[in-house]
């Protein structure tokens, strides 16, 4: 069953469907996520039809189905972190199968995820930052400006960003009302420049200002892409940092990093990112650590001496 239309109309693609409308609308993941989903899924399906294993419920989601599938992206030499992502795609459909009654008992709870050293977070030094406010107050494009500092100045996703409202801020407090991953709204407070900024920018913003209106939109008042805005950030960047990733989540990696670094409680910066658990904040004081070490290292004496010892 190689035909796309036949896959699609199986039970099990009906099912993967459904899930990715749960997903979508009850779970209120980004469109980025629910894409990795169907890509990820779409990708098991065909190795079930090419290996000839019904496309029933039932026989999809055996235990031994699931092993041969990831068997088969280990012995096809996809990195760990690929594999991991659709590992974790296939326990999400099988937790969903389980919460939904459609499987009694979830048949993904004996797939082991490959174990990968997590990289640390890209984020800017402290001059590089100060740096970055110098480049967005040349930078003649107001829209520009306000994105950069929002980033910077909130520590807000790029999905967050994007869907920005104008009922979302309130410039006398100067917070802004987020709504994170799973509809989890939040409150996080701006900085002057980010509100400066933002200012600036209506100024000469086209289009409806309306309270349910979106904030960042192009030159003819329509709603900015997510890809113009990675271009904004990527461009901004290459004017304070030799990094190679440019990204808008460099700029929150900035943001929690500088936190910490001031003397934040971690639990705070938590709430302030909209991090579900805390492990996923900790990564930031760890970045603090090896950052201090990289300056001991390179500022005392001993330690250079220390290191030129370990490398003999």
């Amino acid at each position: 069953m190689d035909d796309v239309s036949q896959i699609a109309a199986s039970e099990m693609g009906r099912l993967i469907e459904r899930f990715l409308q749960y997903a979508r609308k009850e779970k209120g993941y980004s469109a980025h996520t629910v894409e990795a989903y169907k890509s990820d899924l779409e990708q098991f399906l065909l190795f079930l039809s090419q290996k000839n294993i019904n496309l029933t419920i039932s026989a999809a989601l055996s235990k031994s189905s699931l092993r041969a599938f990831t068997y088969s992206l280990r012995e096809g030499g996809l990195k760990a972190r690929s594999i991991a992502r659709k590992v974790a795609s296939l326990k999400s459909l099988c937790r969903y199968c389980v919460k939904q009654q459609i499987l009694s008992v979830n048949p993904s709870k004996t797939l082991s995820t490959p174990k990968m050293d997590k990289p640390l977070p890209v984020f800017l030094t402290n001059s590089q930052a100060a740096s970055l406010e110098e480049v967005t107050t040349n930078d003649e494009n107001m829209r520009n400006r306000a994105v950069v500092e929002f980033f910077y100045g909130s520590g807000i996703r790029l999905s967050e960003l994007h869907g920005l409202k104008f009922g979302d801020i309130d410039r006398q407090k100067m917070t802004v009302r987020v709504l994170g991953k799973g509809k989890k709204e939040r409150i996080v407070p701006l900085t002057d420049q980010a509100v400066n900024a933002l200012e600036d920018y209506l100024k000469i913003r086209k289009g409806a200002a309306g309270l349910h209106e979106l904030i960042f939109v192009n030159g003819k008042g329509e709603q900015i892409s997510r890809r113009q805005i990675e271009r904004i950030v990527s461009k901004t960047l290459s004017n304070v940092s030799v990094q190679k990733k440019r990204s808008p989540h460099v700029l929150r990696h900035s943001y929690a990093t500088h936190l910490l670094d001031a003397g934040a409680d971690i639990r705070a910066v938590k709430e302030l990112l909209g991090h579900a658990s805390l492990s996923t904040t900790q990564v930031y004081t760890h970045i603090s650590r090896e950052h201090l070490l990289k300056v001991y290292r390179q500022a005392h004496p001993r330690a250079e001496n220390d290191s030129v010892k370990d490398s003999s």
